[in-house]
């Protein structure tokens, strides 16, 4: 797979008010290392000495399977290659995810390492608990694996010089498609915001309960909108990381929006409509397309009945501005600043990153996500499986994160995705006319400068 593409990030509900926890308690000292934070190879005690860590991460998989893999890889390390050191695992649930590290980092109990919501490294960089990462980025240039990447994703994670994350997986969304219905009517993919617009109320016969696109407004905080601006140029910043929310760019995806339910494409009350209400209706038959979480994918052609055959995933869209490219969101690992092990912390990130292709093996219950590293997609069967591929050269390929045009990721992204911005626009392109969407731009606009100028600057 193509190593040329730029990433910059994405993931999950978050809300503003947390970051007022997150920094309510200073890093612990670090009584068992004087080594400083970004170092892993200075540590000042004997190797033999029994070292304890906590690892918490989430449910990203069947909980049958997912976290029993996760142990398996954990025990090799505490046995084949540090066995002085003993790892406690913790599987959190997302419900409430933030609100349980917060919590943890404000009484002083944060675990040594951690994977959370694609924001969270930048979320704890805010109030420096994100311990730096730079010895494993440096130990990767020494050993020339730091290629493994998708191009641009460790320099993603920098923020104020610091490598406060290492990224894990992706999490990407996409519009998936009839292709067998498609074929029917005589019909192509379509390319462009024009055509999609035409092929969706070609496809629409609401006599008969079918539509041609069904979407997600209030769930997923990945939501379409936040999909078709970024890949019109960018949602939320300037090159130079200001807000530009209030952009002719965004305007014009808001229309496209707009037109699909003038031209009557959509279900009706889209407008309230969650992530089960569109996946529902595109398993049980009633719409021609469905944007939903690139995942999903292998539900489509296993347990919906499905065949590859009939359904696809669209390539991302020709923009208005000329760009064609998906939103890719990403997830990362962290070693908190208050731990009082971030020496042997990294050294097991470093390994886990090398040797957790288990995670994403199907046959011992993998999750629906894509490993950051191209060496586990370029290897491993899961991935030359057609619905991996499907994503993989349609999506990932092409994908760039919510900060585009940025090369590196903020915390302020995370408050526009846990205040649901996409959601409010989405709202305000399907309920009001052409003044009412400017003036949500503005306000959003000037709301936005503000938490960057608190959170990025």
């Amino acid at each position: 797979m193509s190593k040329r593409i730029s990433v910059v990030f994405c993931l999950l509900l978050v809300v503003a008010m947390a970051f007022s926890v997150v920094g309510c308690s200073q890093p612990a000292d670090n009584s068992t290392s004087s080594a400083s934070s970004g170092d892993a190879s200075a540590s000042t005690g004997d190797s033999s000495e029994p070292v304890n860590l906590e690892f918490w991460d989430m449910a990203w998989g069947p909980a049958e399977n997912y976290p029993p893999t996760a142990e398996a890889i954990i025990e090799k390390y505490t046995t084949e290659v540090a066995p002085n050191v003993s790892i406690n695992y913790t599987n959190l649930p997302w419900s409430n995810w933030f609100e349980t590290y917060s919590t943890a980092v404000a009484s002083n109990g944060a675990p040594d390492v951690a994977i959370g919501g694609g924001y969270m490294p930048f979320q704890f960089a805010v109030n420096n608990e994100a311990a730096d990462l730079q010895w494993i980025v440096d130990e990767w240039k020494k050993e020339g694996t730091d290629g493994d990447f998708l191009e641009g994703m460790l320099d993603y994670y920098r923020f104020k010089d610091k490598q406060i994350g290492i990224p894990f997986n992706y999490d990407p969304r996409a519009t998936f498609y009839r292709a067998d219905l498609l074929e029917e009517k005589g019909l192509e993919c379509p390319t462009t915001y024009d055509e999609f617009i035409s092929v969706t109320k070609q496809m629409t016969d609401k006599d008969n309960g079918f539509y041609g696109f069904t979407f997600s407004v209030v769930g997923s905080a990945a939501g379409p909108f936040n999909n078709m601006a970024t890949g019109n140029g960018g949602m939320l910043y300037t090159k130079d990381g200001n807000a530009n929310i209030n952009s002719e760019r965004n305007l014009q995806v808001m229309k496209f929006f707009r037109a699909l339910k003038d031209e009557g494409c959509l279900p009706e009350g889209t407008e309230a409509y969650a992530d089960s209400d569109c996946t529902k209706l595109f398993a049980a038959g009633g719409a021609a397309f469905c944007y939903k979480g690139v995942g999903d994918y292998k539900n489509a052609v296993t347990k919906d009945g499905f065949t590859t055959d009939q359904v696809k995933i669209m390539p991302p869209l020709k923009s208005p501005s000329g760009v064609q490219k998906a939103q890719l969101c990403v997830n990362g690992y962290l070693v908190f600043e208050q731990s009082q092990n971030k020496q042997e912390a990294m050294k097991f990130l470093k390994w886990f990153s090398e040797n957790s292709q288990d995670l994403w093996d199907s046959d011992k219950g993998a999750q629906d996500g894509f490993p950051a590293r191209v060496s586990y997609m370029d290897t491993m069967d899961e991935f030359k499986k057609e619905y991996r591929q499907e994503a993989i050269t349609k999506i990932l390929n092409n994908g760039i994160t919510l900060c585009y045009p940025m090369l590196s990721g903020v915390p302020s992204a995370s408050v526009a995705e846990g205040q649901k911005y996409d959601m409010q626009i989405l709202q305000s392109a399907l309920t009001m006319d052409e003044a009412g969407m400017k003036k949500t731009l503005d306000d959003l606009n000037t709301e936005f400068q503000k938490i960057i100028d608190e959170q990025d600057k």
